[in-house]
């Protein structure tokens, strides 16, 4: 009986081998190249670093939640920051990475990646009577489609070398991600940052260094200024009362780019500070403590 299933096993391979069909594998067990991704899973809103090594990889992109991902070379072979949007819903994906190689051959790997709930709250604020126009859906749609017009344009250069940091070490006063009802309105907006504790006039860093992209009023976050710092990383900076950068500027980690206030759609003064990465707004808090400085890469 086991001679038959050899001489069945034998005359499969011959059939197979003549008719030039390949063996279908998976990718792991033949793959010249080793994915990790730190994190097992992302939350809404959330990130993880990926990294991508192997002797003979020459260059890595990918896919995923429908977004171009970029990779950069790094020590540890090629590294992105990957992001999942604070709006996507909590499920299984797959993260599509085309890996190249010295020889000039290629392959697909997908990569698995699981989106978990970030359980953001819902919060109920009120803004003084003037303000409320700026809590039509349609004047918050607009400015944020005007923010991320400058952030799809992704730099493939990495503009800092320190690390991030915070504004501001005061008090923590909103967190990112909850949903807001304006004035007991059905519209819930979300909160694209964190809120730092200050008065008005205090002075306001620069988190790390980059190029300021916009420098100008918008009408719910008031004075703003948005700096890229390369490979896909943006900050940006809210309801300042003066601005002392304009677009084109580079600044480094420290530097000042204006002044705290509270212009925009605001109940008080404070400063606004928000991060996205690949084209997603993520938690501050959780992108500084990956820690990212030169040493790290």
């Amino acid at each position: 009986m086991k001679r038959v299933k050899l001489v069945q096993a034998v005359v499969l391979v011959v059939v197979v081998l003549a008719l030039g069909v390949p063996a279908l594998v998976t990718a792991q067990s033949t793959s010249r190249a080793i994915v990790t991704v730190n994190a097992p899973w992302i939350k809404q809103g959330g990130l993880s670093a990926v990294y991508v090594a192997g002797d003979e990889v020459t260059n890595v992109t990918g896919m995923f939640q429908e977004r171009t991902v970029y990779f950069y070379p790094s020590r540890l072979g090629f590294k992105t920051i990957l992001s999942a949007s604070i709006d996507q819903n909590p499920d299984s994906y797959i993260l599509q990475l085309l890996v190249e190689y010295s020889d000039g051959t290629s392959e697909r790997i997908d990569e698995p990646v699981t989106v978990v709930s970030g359980g953001y709250a819902t919060v109920s604020l009120y803004v003084a009577g003037a303000l409320l126009p700026l809590t039509d859906p349609a004047v918050e749609e607009g400015e944020i489609a005007r923010v991320f017009n400058l952030m799809d344009r992704f730099t493939p250069a990495r503009y800092w070398d320190g690390g991030f940091v915070l504004p501001s070490p005061n008090e923590l006063v909103a967190w990112f991600g909850t949903y807001r009802s304006y004035n007991g309105q059905s519209y819930l907006s979300r909160h694209t940052g964190i809120d730092l504790a200050v008065g008005e006039g205090v002075p306001v860093p620069a988190s790390a260094s980059g190029r300021v992209v916009l420098a100008q009023p918008l009408p719910i976050r008031g004075g703003y200024v948005l700096i890229d710092h390369g490979w896909g990383i943006y900050s940006g900076y809210a309801h300042l009362s003066e601005r002392f950068v304009v677009p084109g500027d580079w600044v480094k980690q420290g530097d000042i780019v204006g002044l705290s206030g509270m212009t925009g759609r605001v109940t008080g003064a404070h400063i606004h500070f928000e991060v996205a990465v690949d084209g997603a707004w993520i938690d501050p808090e959780e992108f500084l403590a990956l820690g990212l400085d030169t040493a790290s890469e």
